[in-house]
């Protein structure tokens, strides 16, 4: 009889244990900065066209660099350039804090500002998901991702009550220097991940590294078919967050810090899915686990549209962020899965670059209507929009993915 092997537990594989160590600094301080940033936009120009705005600039890193970043991560120490990406943005949110304390943070200033950290911020986010594929076992890749997922969902409870006391009751530029510390901290952790030799090639020509990863992403019926429902899924969500942060804040008349206790509560329900996802799988299925998230994402955000009660909005935003967390995991676990280790980079730069491909004009378009439409008709409008996605899903490829 030949003895079963029990796979290591992912908290003894050093890059595993190093990536959670790291991510957990970098997603608490995502967590903070992503609210102050409109928050701050918001106090200074009172303008939801601004914040739509920013919140485009957010995505276009993502939508115009990925496939670049996704060849470059292919070919270098993914754990050196991660660093490198961590420290970047500690010193550009570092200097946007000086400036908001000595009074010279333009409004204009938080566009690229803002795009130079979510670039940053994507580069980490290629190499950690490449490192991943490298490093931990197929069969434990859903448990890995949930786990690191779990990380934004645990520090949604805190992360954004803590940006929104900072901006409501100490300095707002706080609300950019704690993330910079934060990030500065999560380079030296990630020290603690094994380095990786860069790729061994000849000649190194860019269009054909690229055209290797298409041909790779083409080749997957399934991961294809999937990339494009997740442009229209994503378009949906970014324009819906946009809205209810409009909602919440000239509407219901939540303060910044009852705003991010809201979205604290929230985060509740992402910490659930991040520990039993990979339980949600192989209960239903990957591809039906994608399906149905993206289905019950859209009675969410009906529910964000029309709920006033906090309990029922905070309760119905928990549900929400189970369900999301289930669905991005499912997706993230897929892609590792069906792609090649030497292809993973290509791959995630290039579906990256789909997933946000209508989100900057989605939400510029978002902001624009908002000014000529009821608020809650466009955001149940938002919500049809995303069962549309959830039901292109589930009659495609994806749902026979096992």
């Amino acid at each position: 009889m030949s003895a079963v092997t029990t796979p290591i537990s992912l908290w003894r594989q050093p890059v595993f244990s190093g990536l959670f160590a790291s991510t957990a600094l970098l997603a608490l301080g995502g967590q903070i900065y992503q609210l102050a940033l409109p928050l701050i936009l918001y106090e200074l120009t009172h303008s939801l066209a601004a914040m739509s705005n920013l919140r485009a600039v957010e995505f276009l890193p993502n939508l115009l660099l990925a496939a670049f970043i996704g060849v470059w991560v292919d070919r270098v120490c993914r754990r050196s350039w991660a660093q490198r990406s961590l420290l970047a943005m500690a010193a550009l949110l570092g200097g946007g804090a000086l400036a908001l304390a000595h009074g010279q943070m333009e409004w204009w200033l938080f566009y690229p500002l803002t795009f130079c950290v979510m670039l940053c911020n994507y580069v980490t986010a290629i190499c950690r998901m490449a490192l991943i594929k490298v490093s931990v076992p197929p069969a434990q890749l859903v448990q890995a991702n949930g786990y690191l997922g779990t990380l934004s969902d645990v520090f949604a409870v805190s992360g954004p009550m803590l940006s929104g006391l900072l901006i409501a009751w100490a300095s707002p530029q706080w609300s950019l220097g704690a993330p910079a510390l934060m990030f500065l901290a999560s380079s030296v952790l990630m020290a603690r991940v094994p380095r990786t030799a860069p790729r061994e090639s000849g000649e190194r020509r860019f269009l054909s590294e690229l055209a290797e990863g298409w041909r790779a992403l083409r080749g997957n019926a399934a991961l294809w078919q999937l990339s494009w429902v997740v442009v229209l899924a994503n378009g949906a969500a970014g324009v819906a967050e946009v809205l209810f942060l409009f909602r919440a804040r000239d509407q219901l008349g939540l303060s910044p810090g009852a705003l991010g206790l809201l979205f604290g509560c929230a985060g509740a329900g992402g910490i659930l899915a991040g520990l039993t996802v990979a339980r949600v799988r192989r209960a239903l299925g990957l591809g039906r686990m994608i399906c149905l998230a993206l289905l019950l994402e859209a009675a969410g955000m009906a529910a964000q549209a029309t709920l006033t009660a906090l309990p029922w909005l905070a309760l119905a935003m928990a549900l929400q962020s189970f369900v999301v967390v289930c669905g991005n995991v499912g997706i993230w676990s897929y892609r590792q899965e069906a792609t090649p280790a030497e292809l993973i980079g290509r791959v995630s730069g290039l579906t990256g670059s789909l997933f946000k491909l209508l989100m900057p004009l989605a939400l510029i378009l978002g902001g624009l209507l908002s000014a000529g439409l009821p608020l809650r008709e466009l955001m149940l409008a938002t919500a049809l929009w995303q069962a549309g996605a959830g039901l292109l899903c589930w009659l495609s490829r994806v749902r026979g993915v096992a």
